[in-house]
């Protein structure tokens, strides 16, 4: 099998990760990959053209190659933003698409989207995400919220659980840590700043932040799939995670702590312009007590993790991902 693995800019972010990550988990099996941005591959009707970005930016070429595919996923159930007419053309044109996860899949389910749709989780890479010992018991005990610091991400939230959970006297700290600030990012750093750490470097990898603390903190409002949490995971963290969207598809009990929901909605068009729709909010005070428990509670945070970690690496790595494709892709060839 060989495949064309296309992307739209290489700029650092999450798309170009997962790519960098796909590539090589495909290359693992056998899979000969060209990702080359800047040219055809040699022999490109043996290929598999696969896309991976913002189906609004796929290009197909107008090659004759062996199977078209689409990887996109969707943090909302409605597809119509900019140029809905391009996003439901371009994924047209697959001979099938792949989402992360279910929740990811309804907004192209319930689209006049004419392809088959098949699963194919994302997934941590062990050789960077492994286990890391952690002393539970020293202080000050640290939360991190990691990722882009926006609305999507509940990262307003996160800042007041903490404060509503602690005072100035506990040993407590939490980090919001990003590789990119975003208006929402500098507005809370200057509300914040003077409880909270607020930590920005595009050089550090996430697993620095991970190993420098205890438990991550993610009370999203939507996610597609939610890398950061896997990866946590994947070292020993518990997380403190929304019972909401793609997470409930691969995060328990066993590896942290559900937020609940609360009964406050907020329009989607404050993170994605001109999209309809309500997301709902976590409950600021299900964090708070979630993250004050955690805090009282140190072993039971050890053996949460030690969990989280030996479930993400048996079951969530990037060649656990590929197969899934690779065998769905074989089918349809």
């Amino acid at each position: 099998m060989k495949i064309w693995l296309r992307i739209n800019g290489l700029e650092f972010s999450s798309w170009y990760i997962v790519h960098k990550e796909l590539a090589g988990a495909f290359r693992e099996y056998g899979v000969e990959v060209h990702n080359d941005m800047s040219s055809y591959p040699l022999g490109v009707n043996e290929y598999i053209e696969m896309w991976w970005c913002d189906p609004e930016y796929w290009d197909w070429s107008d090659k004759k190659v062996r199977l078209r595919v689409g990887i996109a996923l969707s943090e909302h159930r409605s597809l119509f933003a900019t140029n809905p007419k391009t996003v439901i053309r371009n994924i047209n044109q697959c001979d099938v698409l792949f989402c992360p996860s279910y929740s990811a899949m309804q907004a192209y389910l319930e689209s006049p989207i004419e392809v088959p749709i098949y699963l194919m989780p994302l997934g941590v890479n062990p050789c960077e995400f492994h286990y890391c010992e952690r002393n539970f018991d020293e202080m000050p005990f640290k939360f991190l919220h990691l990722g882009v610091t926006q609305f999507r991400k509940g990262s307003w939230l996160a800042c007041e659980a903490f404060i509503k959970a602690f005072g100035k006297d506990d040993d407590a700290q939490l980090t919001i840590a990003t590789h990119r600030p975003s208006p929402m990012y500098e507005q809370l750093q200057k509300e914040y700043g003077h409880r909270i750490s607020f930590v920005c470097n595009k050089v550090i990898s996430s697993l620095e932040y991970y190993k420098q603390h205890h438990v991550l903190v993610a009370p999203h409002l939507s996610e597609g799939f939610g890398l950061c949490i896997p990866e946590a995971m994947a070292t020993g963290m518990p997380c403190i995670v929304s019972r909401c969207s793609a997470p409930r598809e691969y995060f328990d009990k066993k590896y942290g702590w559900w937020i609940e929901m609360s009964e406050l909605y907020s329009p989607v068009n404050q993170c994605f312009p001109g999209v309809r729709g309500l997301w709902r909010l976590p409950d600021v005070n299900s964090i708070a007590e979630r993250i004050r428990y955690v805090f009282e509670n140190r072993q039971e945070c050890k053996e949460k993790g030690e969990q989280a970690s030996e479930y993400v690496l048996a079951n969530m790595t990037w060649k656990n991902s590929v197969l899934q494709a690779i065998s769905t892709m074989e089918k349809l060839l």
